[in-house]
């Protein structure tokens, strides 16, 4: 990497940024975070304990998302300053340092953008995932049993926890048919979208 390129890359972080702070308006969530604490100071708040439940992870949920973006604000305020000051200073090991680490400040902001885009009402809930093999025998139950690690190595990856519902091997080889639960933020909203017939 080299001057031009970080460049263009914190131009195009900045502009990220600057587009999720449109999306989740920051100030906003301020305020309701105020507004839940003053909630939370009322007696009668805890009377409802459902309610109390409703509004507690609603209030973990936009705290993450307020502390990630501020985070994500930062960094990429910080690399421009720095990247402004060692370009001035000619400091080559400060740049070096900085291409090393962009990979990670666009890992950073492209998390984020995965945080904004599972942000449906659903999204942050346990997911259920059931795998039926179809016509086609032993090849099949073996295309099912394939299908279930690479689910259960993508839940690994992504530090789900899952716990299998129901699961019937298949006759020769394979599985006929297997329900897992899968726990963790944002499971259903990895997973909604996982439907099909192969």
């Amino acid at each position: 990497m080299d001057n031009y390129e970080f460049s263009e890359l914190l131009k195009t972080l900045k502009n990220k940024v600057g587009n999720i702070a449109s999306i989740i308006k920051p100030q906003s969530i301020q305020e309701r975070l105020k507004e839940i604490e003053e909630l939370e100071n009322s007696p009668s708040f805890w009377s409802d304990v459902k309610q109390a439940g409703v509004i507690g992870k609603e209030k973990t949920k936009i705290t993450n998302l307020l502390k990630n973006y501020e985070e994500a604000l930062s960094a990429v305020d910080d690399a421009s300053e720095l990247f402004d000051l060692a370009n001035a200073e000619n400091d080559m090991q400060t740049l070096e340092a900085l291409f090393n680490d962009a990979p990670k400040l666009e890992d950073a902001i492209t998390s984020l953008e995965i945080s904004m885009l599972l942000s449906g009402e659903n999204d942050s809930k346990n997911a259920i995932v059931s795998i039926h093999p179809g016509a086609g025998g032993t090849e099949s139950n073996d295309w099912a049993s394939m299908l279930y690690r690479m689910y259960l190595r993508f839940c690994e990856r992504e530090g789900f926890k899952v716990e299998t519902l129901d699961f019937q091997e298949g006759d020769e080889a394979g599985l006929k048919d297997v329900s897992f639960l899968v726990k963790g933020d944002n499971a259903y909203g990895y997973l909604k979208a996982e439907n099909g017939i192969h």
